[in-house]
């Protein structure tokens, strides 16, 4: 039997390997071993489901095998880096900038309105 790849197939897919399965030895062989007693996982994980369009799971495929990795990783750290992106504290820098461009048109709709006045 060859090693399943519970990673790429549907929760239908995986329940019937499990009915057809003769041994469990892949899933044995697939294991990782537990960490030491007493210690936590380094982060917490939550299996989470989503539907994708087929075009776009045949590209994280592919992403995927490039990397040697599994698909899972790289959906992983795609979102990591898109919430990232969209939390991230403003740095002073970029508040000072947004602050000197909205002064900027401040300034600049204040005199069109005087010059519409005279």
């Amino acid at each position: 039997m060859t090693e399943p790849e519970f990673d790429r197939m549907t929760k239908e897919q995986v329940i019937a390997w499990f009915q057809n399965a003769d041994s469990l030895a892949p899933v044995m062989r697939s294991m990782t071993t537990a960490p030491a007693s007493g210690t936590a996982p380094e982060v917490p994980m939550m299996l989470v489901s989503i539907r994708l369009p087929v075009t776009l799971v045949e590209q994280l495929d592919h992403l995927a095998g490039q990397a040697a990795t599994r698909r899972s990783d790289v959906v992983r750290d795609a979102l990591t880096g898109y919430v990232t992106a969209r939390t991230a504290p403003v740095s002073l820098d970029e508040a000072e900038h947004a602050l000197d461009v909205l002064s900027r048109i401040v300034t600049a709709r204040r005199n069109e309105g005087h010059a519409d006045a005279d």
